[in-house]
């Protein structure tokens, strides 16, 4: 590995770990939301390189001509503990060289709160990915490099947070519920980028832009037809893909940066410090419970 500065940014280059027959030897991925949209497309082409990959979903997949390199797992995220649970299984069987946070939804248009309390998108888009990424790296190899992407959406560019979840129906914005759920997993890669920037950790956001997917699944009536008639017209999830896998496969990448579909490095509204030390400080009380 080596580590350089160019135009004030910093950038981290893996050197290639190669077998005796000059190919790269085992590689591990982990997908979250690997089941459909571009989180199947991510699956699809990284076994087509030869990875083995693993990936959690609302439900079970499988994979044909996978050859023994795939393993997916049923996970709700609106159960913190059943993650804590399938997260501590699947780094007990594999240690990643790559994450990918793709796991997520569409704000539901009236509040839900979750079995552990918490609203309904916040958690699965948010607190459930903190919960997975501590206990990943909590597992991980130390001396083994590790890159994470999290995948977020281009509304987080407008998010105003308030740097605390909706607690009651009266406060619940669905749009808002969105965006700031997707900054707040931005900012995630931020805080961890810096926390472990003495190990070879690397986290990075992703915003695909828009395409065709199934978020319309939390949604009803006419927003419901909209969406789905959407996943028809809007280009497929395949060129995302790509761009995400050649970014997160790639030499050099900005330690905690937001990407676009274009690799192209973008702003991120960054909290005053006195509300980013409280917000990580009390979420990751949240989550001390759970992870013991």
């Amino acid at each position: 590995m080596q580590a350089f500065i160019k135009s004030g940014l910093l950038f981290i280059k893996f050197d290639p770990i190669l077998d005796g027959t000059g190919m790269t030897e085992r590689c591990n991925i982990l997908i979250t939301g690997g089941t459909s949209g571009l989180g199947l497309e991510l699956v699809k082409l990284f076994l087509s390189k030869g990875y083995f990959v693993v990936t959690t979903g609302r439900r079970v997949i499988e994979m044909t001509g996978s050859g023994g390199r795939f393993k997916s797992y049923q996970v709700d995220f609106a159960d913190l503990y059943q993650t804590a649970e399938i997260f501590k299984e699947i780094c007990k069987i594999s240690d990643f060289d790559y994450v990918v946070y793709n796991a997520g939804i569409l704000s539901p248009p009236e509040f839900i709160r979750t079995k552990n309390g918490y609203e309904y998108t916040y958690q699965v888009n948010f607190l459930a990915h903190l919960l997975a990424n501590e206990i990943i790296i909590q597992n991980h190899d130390p001396v083994r490099p590790l890159r994470i992407a999290a995948v977020i959406s281009m509304a987080y560019r407008v998010a105003a947070p308030e740097f605390k979840p909706a607690g009651s129906p009266s406060g619940y914005k669905a749009w808002k519920a969105y965006s700031d759920s997707k900054l707040y997993l931005a900012l995630m890669c931020l805080h961890y980028s810096a926390k472990f920037a003495d190990r070879q950790i690397q986290l990075f956001s992703f915003d695909p832009g828009i395409f065709g997917s199934k978020l319309y699944r939390t949604q009803s009536g006419i927003f419901r037809m909209i969406y789905q008639v959407g996943v028809r017209i809007l280009r497929k999830p395949v060129k995302p893909a790509v761009a995400l896998s050649e970014i997160l496969t790639g030499s050099d990448v900005n330690n905690g940066a937001v990407y676009d579909v274009r690799k192209r490095i973008r702003r991120i509204p960054e909290p005053e410090l006195s509300y980013s030390e409280t917000f990580w400080d009390n979420a990751m009380e949240e989550l001390t419970q759970i992870l013991k």
